[in-house]
């Protein structure tokens, strides 16, 4: 009874937390994000690394953050800041329609997301058929694995790291020679990659909280633009005491226990309904979080 009090208190306190926070976020505005240019390993050759650079990686990022509608994207890309300081400088110069902007303020973003690329591959391997002349089974792949940071912009500290991996391939297919690998397989790598981080982000920033239980079902505050997909399936956590560092005095996060499993079931437009596959029921309540099971 004491527990299910206090269960219920905590349900109550995060609650009016989480209402608390909706009502800043429309009274300032959703929160902001800007993805750092991108950053490659010394250890990626030459050709790959101008490979990489030259994709569209970063603007794949910055699409998957800004189509999850959770946050406001500021760029802070050399080419995007020379454009934005040259329209600035048009402003003041008296030529621009009266009411232009002309103080130059920029929006400041609360978090910068900085990518760094650790491995890269992306290639055609071709057998020559026997007996065959000029004919050649190709197959094409693409590889790439990333480091993720979370940077606070207030606090200038990490709060959060990750590594993001994905592969993309064809079938093989006999072609008359060699040739190259095609484009739309990296791009397929590049856009499950940005998913991925933009899904990652968005889980640390606005962690996935459920805001009712009946039953065995819950609902959680992650609609069809989550990336979430049908009989997909989750972790259940109750958020615990914050562990504080007694050295630096650091908020390290919470104590967290697992106490079930969800399966995602249906995807509306702002809420997603799950079932409880393992766990008791009566055990979870509003305010306990879900992630994805660690790969």
């Amino acid at each position: 009874m004491k527990k299910n009090f206090l269960r219920t208190s905590f349900a109550l306190i995060l609650s009016c937390a989480l209402a608390s926070g909706v009502a800043l976020a429309d009274e300032l505005g959703k929160f902001r994000v800007s993805v750092a240019d991108l950053a490659v390993s010394d250890g990626l050759s030459a050709a790959n690394k101008k490979q990489i650079l030259n994709s569209n990686l970063i603007s794949s990022i910055e699409n998957a953050l800004r189509n999850g509608r959770k946050f406001e994207l500021v760029t802070r890309r050399e080419d995007a800041m020379a454009e934005i300081r040259k329209e600035q400088e048009l402003a003041k110069s008296g030529l621009a329609a009266g009411d232009a902007a002309t103080e130059g303020q920029l929006a400041n973003a609360q978090a910068i997301v900085k990518v760094k690329v650790e491995s890269f591959a992306f290639g055609r391997s071709a057998t020559k058929i026997p007996n065959l002349e000029g004919k050649y089974k190709v197959s094409d792949s693409a590889s790439l694995g990333l480091s993720v940071q979370i940077i606070d912009t207030t606090r200038g500290v990490v709060t959060a790291s990750f590594p993001i991996k994905s592969s993309a391939s064809t079938g093989t297919s006999i072609r008359n020679g060699v040739g190259g690998a095609s484009q739309a397989v990296l791009n397929q790598a590049i856009e499950r990659a940005a998913a991925s981080l933009a899904n990652q982000v968005s889980d640390t920033i606005f962690p996935i909280t459920v805001l009712q239980v009946k039953g065995k079902r819950i609902w959680v505050n992650r609609g069809n633009d989550s990336g979430m997909t049908k009989g997909e399936k989750f972790i259940i956590f109750e958020p615990g005491e914050a562990l504080i560092d007694p050295q630096t005095g650091e908020n390290l996060g919470t104590a967290e226990m697992e106490v079930g499993e969800a399966v995602v079931t249906r995807i509306n437009p702002k809420v997603t309904v799950m079932d409880i596959t393992k766990g008791n029921p009566e055990e979870i309540a509003s305010g306990f979080l879900l992630r994805r099971p660690v790969k």
